[in-house]
Formats: structure tokens, sequence, C-alpha cells
């Protein structure tokens, strides 16, 4: 069975020969986000390791920068472009308003628009961090209505959650969907054919309390969406898979998980 990590930060492994044997193991695709320009050459280094290790491994590099990052990013802005253009998809980028409250909201949003203004004239899918900063986010992706937003672990207002499934934007669910009950009913809730998985690797289970970060955590989100949507293993990963492989193939992404 093949699995579709639609979000996780591989240049956050050490790369050692343990990250190269479930490399070697995998059977699917990784989406790898970037967080700014360094974090993207590594992804691109990592993805045409993997490609010589393993036929059946493919591993997406997006270009983007994280609002962690945006102050720091925020000068180098145009040289980014480029990436933007060659890049697949765009992620992650985004607003967080709330685990980043020290930097400044204004760079947060200069980032973001400028990564949104690329996507939109390249009628590109984007993937976004949303926290905090829900309400804003939604209004500003009005003003680029041909950028394809994916939303990333969004764990905010209902209200917001409401509008996003009523434009259509697919969403990813991950680590904490089993955890908790609100995240349980917005995925109850979204319509089938918005749904995609994450595990936000390999920091994001051990944040929450777990002990696995391995590449075959995927498995387990997709067992816990099939668990909560009451679908067997083998319908969800139908379900998602052909999800991931519409927005895959619309990116041009060629895998043997993609056909």
């Amino acid at each position: 069975m093949h699995f579709i990590d639609f979000h996780s930060h591989l240049d956050w492994y050490e790369q050692d020969s343990s990250f190269y044997t479930q490399i070697q193991n995998y059977r699917g695709i990784i989406v790898s986000a970037s967080v700014d320009r360094e974090s993207y050459f590594k992804n691109l280094e990592t993805a045409r390791r993997a490609e010589k290790l393993n036929p059946e491994i493919t591993i997406v590099p997006t270009a983007g920068v994280h609002p962690e990052n945006a102050e720091r990013e925020l000068e180098r802005l145009e040289e980014y472009r480029e990436l933007c253009a060659e890049s697949p998809l765009t992620g992650e980028i985004g607003l967080d308003f709330y685990w980043y409250r020290n930097v400044s909201p204004l760079a947060q949003e200069k980032v973001f628009r400028f990564f949104l203004e690329c996507c939109d004239e390249m009628h590109k899918y984007c993937v976004i961090h949303t926290k905090g900063a829900e309400e804003k986010i939604a209004a500003i992706l009005e003003e680029y209505p041909h950028a394809k937003p994916v939303i990333h672990w969004y764990e905010g207002p209902q209200e917001i959650f409401d509008e996003f499934v009523r434009r259509r934007y697919y969403q990813t669910f991950g680590c904490e969907t089993v955890r908790s009950q609100r995240i349980k009913n917005f995925l109850k809730k979204i319509p089938s054919e918005l749904v995609l998985a994450e595990t936000d690797n390999p920091s994001a289970e051990p944040w929450l309390g777990g002990t696995e970060n391995g590449l075959n955590l995927i498995e387990r989100i997709y067992s816990d969406i099939a668990e909560v949507k009451g679908l067997s293993l083998e319908k969800i990963s139908e379900i998602i898979n052909e999800n991931a492989r519409k927005i895959l193939g619309e990116c041009g992404i060629k895998s043997a998980a993609n056909q």
C-alpha cells in the first residue's frame, strides 16, 4: 500500500544511515515543506538522493517561508520568486499570531502576500499555516482567487473552518486528530474529497507526547482518519490518495503512487 504524506519537514531529520534506511523502505510520496531557502535546498538534495535509493518513493520539495522566519527573510524575498516558479507547489507559508507573537505581524503579512501573489500569478497550490490568524488569512485569501490553498493542521474557529470548506479548500489532518475532539469534529464534518493526511514530521508527534516520528508514521495517521470517519483503512487510503493525486497531478508530479 502506498501512502501520501502531504506535509513533512525531511530537512529536520538527521541525514544519517537510519534516515536513509527509512527512505529505502518507504512506499509513496512525501511533500517536504521548507521554512526558508536553506531548508528548500536541503529538501532538494534529499529528494535527489532518495530517487537513487528507492524508485517507489517520491519526495516533493516545496519552497516557502514559515511565519517564524518572516523578519529574517523579508529583505530577500525577490530571491524566492524563481524558487516559487520552479517548486511544483508552495509551502510552508502563512501567518502565526499565537506561537510567534514576537515576529512582526506586518513582516509576516508582507511575506505571506508575496508568496500568494506568486501563487496567484502561477495558479499554484500553497500549503498554509494559520495559527492564531485564521480570520485574517481567510480575508487575505479572497484577494488571490487563483492561488489554490491547502490548509495545514487547522484547529481554529469553527466559522472559519466552515468558510474554508465552503470555498472547497483541501485540509490536512495529522498527529493531533485523535487527541483533539475539535479536530475530530472538523474531520467528521469535512467532505471526504477535501481530506489530506500529514505527519508534520519529525517534530509534531514528539511535541504532542508521542515517541514515533519515523516516515511510516503516516500509516497510523491514515488509520486515525479512517477511525474518525468510520471507514476502513483501505477505503480511506483510496480517498486520501485520490485527493492527493489530483493535486500532485495538476502540479506535474509523476510517481508510482500517483498513477
